[in-house]
């Protein structure tokens, strides 16, 4: 559906993106992850025809998107700032004027509006100006606008952001629901982990502008330690700990600090219970201890902390 190739963008002698290249099939929730300034929302930007690249070429559908006279009309975007939505129209006619723009009928949009505004918790805010809303509101009115016409390719960038736990498992059950029975593609950018781990298979990381991951979740944490233990001790010997894994794991065993926790992260559960019983035997009790498997979250930190080979 969407192909990203070799994706160039600089801003005077800031290179933002280079040589950026992906793919999104239809009906894959992809995210696109990376720290502040690594190049998401350039990216996303691109996409949406918002800039001008100086390199590449993005390809809708095997179509290059700037000869497209017709791309716009399928896709939605949420965007930083809720820039897809007009202030001073309310929540149900900005959904209704993007759906009608983008070719819906009146009786489908309505249809859609009035099922999304009541999952979106919107409701009863629904025939408010924008403007007039909370942020959190704000940011429901944006994603109400950008699914009302139910597109084949979402773009969603930072969708979480100010919305309450309730509505972010509402949007989880959404997104995934469209993207299964409409083949929906979406591309999400978020530091919400979480949500990410919850409704997406694949995530593209960059860094500096640079691809340096792109594959699925699981084959990330495959080429990382699958388990972590967290645990807090009254009297840390950290170099103690660190002897007792060397020994026992060489290579197969990771100790860093985080705050007052020490984190220790394993190839398999049996190891961290060795350590649980080392611990014992040393007469060392954790004031606090915790045994999980990696979570995308820690995947994705270590990815930024060390190179990890795609």
């Amino acid at each position: 559906m969407l192909s990203v190739s070799q994706l160039g963008k600089s801003y005077g002698d800031q290179q933002a993106l280079q040589d950026v290249s992906f793919e999104l099939a239809p009906g894959e929730r992809v995210a696109l992850l990376g720290a502040n300034g690594s190049g998401k929302t350039t990216t996303i930007n691109s996409i949406c025809r918002l800039l001008e690249w100086q390199q590449g070429t993005i390809c809708f559908e095997q179509q290059d998107i700037t000869k497209s006279t017709d791309y716009m009309r399928h896709i939605g975007a949420v965007l930083g700032g809720c820039r897809n939505v007009n202030w001073r129209l309310t929540a149900s006619q900005n959904a209704e004027y993007f759906a009608r723009l983008h070719g819906t009928s009146k009786k489908q949009a309505l249809k859609t509006i009035t099922k999304l505004e009541e999952q979106l918790g919107l409701a009863q805010y629904a025939k408010r100006e924008v403007g007039k809303l909370s942020t959190g509101n704000k940011q429901k009115a944006a994603l109400l606008s950008a699914l009302a016409h139910q597109p084949k390719l979402l773009l969603l960038d930072e969708p979480t952001l100010g919305l309450d736990s309730q509505t972010v498992d509402e949007l989880q059950n959404i997104i995934i629901e469209q993207s299964n029975r409409l083949n929906q593609g979406f591309l999400i950018t978020s530091h919400d982990m979480a949500f990410i781990e919850k409704i997406c298979t694949r995530v593209i990381v960059l860094d500096k502008g640079k691809v340096i991951y792109s594959g699925d979740i699981t084959a990330l944490k495959e080429q990382l330690y699958h388990f972590e233990m967290r645990l807090t001790l009254s009297q840390p010997d950290n170099a103690r700990l660190n002897g007792h894994l060397e020994e026992l794991w060489p290579n197969h065993a990771q100790l860093s600090s985080e705050d007052d926790q020490i984190i220790v992260q394993y190839d398999s559960p049996e190891q961290a219970f060795a350590t649980v019983n080392w611990l014992a035997q040393q007469a060392i009790i954790p004031l606090d201890l915790s045994i999980n498997p990696l979570s995308v979250e820690t995947a994705y930190r270590t990815l930024l902390s060390r190179e990890v080979n795609p």
